[in-house]
């Protein structure tokens, strides 16, 4: 076995290559036994291992427990299939912190279907398509919308098979098995004439993801991320955060889940079904939160004359989708009632927007028009609040 070591204290890199058995074990526990001092952060990089044997788990084990000791962390990166299905076996990926390898895609003849604030979808080929994250996404959220996409198909959310996590140079992203699917964006233009009935299809597709029970042992409360969003943006003051969270804690919790991204781009048309792919913030909440990046894609973007290069939907056609919507999702309100219905979606529009502002979705300049954007939506209340 090769090893290499790089020290930065308090982190050190321990670089493993060929196969940690019995011969080898010695040597890396020495490592640990004679330079530890000072390391809270403590990583394996086992891109290059091929195998490892009981005696190589023990000595994992050991710097576990020496970083615990040292009130550290441990992290296994580069795990590719082999060593995983070890981990697995034993029953370690439960103590073990450990980060897959993912597999590399390359972006060349790919072709670009929608665009959102944090990332891309794709179209791999007929069955494929991948949800690529900009580089400005923390790494860790490609993994968080693989195992989100997962406990939505337990709970019956009719979402697309998410299957791995790739590598897109320095970006990742989601894999999901489409077969032969078309967003019910590009779905929408190609069949304007039909364009009523889709958008009944698409109302119905809404209604049924909001009536399906959300546990949040399994999904986040969108109701606290929201507080904590509002507590995290440095430009409101004391009194405006107080306001916002007063208004959040008395939303309705009907314990059902959202999407919170609803748009027409990030579902698919899969024969004569609809489901759903970028499953990042799947969470328990009201619909409300997701009427308001529904209506910040067909309106809003439309109106700026983004929503075509966005998600490929023609943007006057948004616009009408959207008016089509609100009018089959409420039943056709009365003019006082539509008035209502869109200040509350204005509320948890702008709660979204303060979200893609911690993001810093869009570089420096989107997020100074975000902030902008964030206090038009809100009530004239809350503007009042010095």
């Amino acid at each position: 076995m090769k090893l290499e070591i790089i020290t930065h204290a308090p982190r050190m890199t321990i670089t493993l290559a060929g196969r940690l058995n019995a011969d080898a074990a010695p040597n890396l526990e020495a490592v640990l036994d004679q330079q530890l001092q000072e390391i809270t952060e403590l990583v394996f990089d086992v891109d290059g291992l091929e195998y490892v044997s009981s005696v190589g788990l023990r000595v994992f084990l050991l710097a576990q427990q020496k970083m615990k000791a040292a009130h550290g962390t441990l992290l296994l990166k580069n795990v590719g299939q082999p060593i995983a299905e070890i981990l697995e076996v034993t029953g370690l990926e439960r103590i073990l912190h450990f980060e897959r390898k993912h597999r590399q895609l390359s972006m060349e003849g790919l072709k670009m279907i929608a665009k959102g604030a944090n990332g891309e979808c794709y179209k791999v080929d007929e069955e494929t398509v991948v949800k690529l994250y900009f580089d400005f996404v923390d790494k860790a959220y490609a993994e968080r919308e693989k195992a989100l996409a997962t406990k939505a198909f337990v709970a019956g959310v009719p979402t697309a098979l998410s299957f791995d996590v790739v590598q897109c140079g320095t970006r990742t992203g989601v894999m999901y098995e489409m077969l032969k699917a078309d967003t019910l964006a590009l779905y929408m233009e190609k069949n304007l004439e039909r364009l009523n009935d889709v958008v009944v299809m698409y109302v119905r597709f809404c209604k049924q993801i909001h009536a399906i029970a959300g546990d949040t042992n399994n999904f986040p409360d969108a109701v606290t991320l929201a507080c904590g969003y509002v507590d995290a943006c440095e430009f409101f003051n004391d009194r405006q955060r107080a306001f916002l969270k007063e208004r959040l804690m008395r939303t309705e919790r009907p314990g059902t889940l959202i999407h919170w991204d609803l748009h027409p781009g990030n579902i698919m048309m899969q024969g004569d079904s609809l489901c759903l792919i970028d499953m990042g913030d799947m969470a328990v909440g009201t619909p409300y939160f997701d009427f308001g990046q529904i209506k910040q894609v067909l309106h809003y973007y439309a109106g700026l004359g983004l929503c075509h290069k966005f998600i490929g939907l023609g943007d006057a056609n948004a616009m009408r989708v959207w008016q089509m919507f609100v009018a089959g999702y409420f039943d056709n309100p009365d003019p006082d009632a539509l008035k209502a219905i869109e200040a509350d979606i204005d509320f948890y529009r702008a709660i979204k927007n303060v979200y893609l502002y911690l993001c810093s979705s869009g570089g420096e300049t989107m997020r100074a028009r975000r902030k902008d954007f964030i206090f038009q939506m809100l009530p004239k209340e809350f503007a009042d609040l010095k």
